[in-house]
């Protein structure tokens, strides 16, 4: 399983897809409907760069779920 489709099984266990988004946007200094729109939908183009980063931030937000 690529670094992709574990953040595309994690996104799924987020609650709070909105407040997780911000939080992203927040981190990369991006805007947030820019990272809802390319990130976390349509293709799920994620740059390298940030996918280790994000899969940890996912983790964290899916820990604090419980």
């Amino acid at each position: 399983m690529d670094k992709i489709d574990k953040i595309k099984r994690n996104h799924k266990m987020i609650w709070k897809k909105t407040k997780f988004i911000e939080l992203v946007a927040d981190f990369l200094g991006l805007n947030y409907g820019y990272i809802r729109i390319n990130y976390f939908s349509r293709g799920w183009n994620i740059p390298e760069s940030y996918q280790d980063r994000i899969l940890e931030l996912q983790e964290q937000e899916i820990k604090n779920q419980e």
